[in-house]
């Protein structure tokens, strides 16, 4: 019988052996590390979406990437997060890239500039951010070790498409033009990797944000949001956000943005579950914007032309309050293993693919 199945005499088994020795060279063999705690995006629909709960999305130790085209969001709903992260007393470090994150944007959307445990950072190249986080993660590292009870901190980078090469830098110096033989690309990739490695045993949590692009490919009338492959091979938490056209409420204009948020990627509930959410500017997220749409999907909420009922008790859209969104929550989550799927119908499309999709629905019904 090979000897890794015995143990004789109190002897070490083979792989207890091995562990020993892997443990003299630093290499913590046999824990398999799970997230030891989760922070809410300040939206419950969409937390379930990324990570099969209402009550959690961005898992400790994980990096999740906020991809979308120009204009769906990102930097608005990672305004909203890092404010509802300072609200939980979490350490937060805006490393921007675009200058979209300035401290008028930020108070506008209700975040503390001022907060102890806000700290704003520019950055301009791969070498600056990778830089700043290694700092960041070493210094965190260095005070706490991977102490469950350490203080917990978000790095947030929007966006990582910003950021330039080395090659681009020195081009710009030169002041010439040329192609950088896809080193952006390589370093992409390999600066998220030294960040999924360097922060999965420590209170850290990242939020990268990517702008996607269409494909040729118009055979449905809008192409496919193509996500860069550094991204999707290095991370594995993924939320698409494309934009839709918010809602007038009682006939007046609402500026703020509507979107369709789809778990592009998860390694924690099915992928490809999708919800809309509305993030007014005026007010911004609310946690509880979308649950009564999910509620219907779910047959939590019953709904019969203008009247839902919930609990055997009748109310209208407007009637839905804290109380009820509560109650609704709690049952909600009880059925969290079931798949969501927002209607497609709302996508806000051009004019051009809107005529390529009838053209091309109306050639199928042929």
């Amino acid at each position: 019988m090979p000897r890794f199945f015995l143990q004789i005499g109190g002897k070490m088994t083979f792989l207890q052996e091995i562990n020993k020795e892997l443990g003299k060279v630093g290499i913590d063999a046999g824990k398999g590390y799970s997230p030891r705690y989760w922070v809410s995006s300040g939206n419950y629909v969409l937390n379930k979406i990324l990570s099969g709960s209402f009550k959690r999305f961005i898992p400790q130790g994980r990096i999740v990437c906020l991809a979308g085209p120009s204009g769906a969001g990102k930097s608005f709903l990672t305004a909203n997060v890092i404010r509802e992260a300072l609200n939980d007393n979490i350490i937060v470090v805006a490393i921007d890239t675009e200058n979209a994150l300035d401290d008028d944007f930020m108070r506008g959307v209700g975040v503390d500039v001022d907060n102890k445990n806000y700290m704003y950072v520019p950055a301009n190249t791969f070498s600056e951010c990778k830089k700043t986080v290694s700092t960041l993660i070493q210094g965190f590292v260095k005070e706490y070790e991977d102490d469950e009870k350490a203080p917990k901190m978000i790095i947030v980078i929007d966006s990582v498409d910003m950021l330039l090469s080395d090659a681009e830098e020195e081009q710009f110096k030169k002041g010439v033009v040329k192609g950088d033989m896809g080193q952006r690309n390589k370093q992409l990739k390999s600066m998220l990797r030294s960040f999924v490695q360097a922060i999965k045993k420590s209170n850290i949590s990242m939020i990268v944000t990517h702008q996607v692009y269409r494909n040729q490919d118009i055979m449905n009338g809008k192409g496919v949001w193509v996500i860069a492959e550094a991204i999707e091979y290095s991370l594995s938490q993924i939320v698409l956000l494309t934009k839709l056209k918010l809602k007038d409420e009682k006939g007046k204009e609402t500026t703020g943005i509507r979107m369709k948020c789809e778990g592009y990627k998860t390694r924690f509930t099915r992928p490809f579950q999708t919800v809309t959410i509305e993030v007014p500017y005026e007010t911004g997220m609310d946690p509880y914007n979308g649950l009564l749409d999910v509620a219907i999907e779910l047959g939590v909420v019953k709904q019969n032309g203008a009247w839902l009922s919930y609990g055997g008790n009748k109310f209208y859209r407007k009637d839905f309050d804290k109380k009820l969104q509560d109650a609704v929550l709690e049952e909600c989550e009880n059925k969290k293993s079931q798949f969501l799927e927002a209607n497609e119908e709302e996508e806000d499309l051009t004019p051009q693919q809107s005529a390529k999709k009838k053209r091309f629905e109306q050639t199928e019904k042929k």
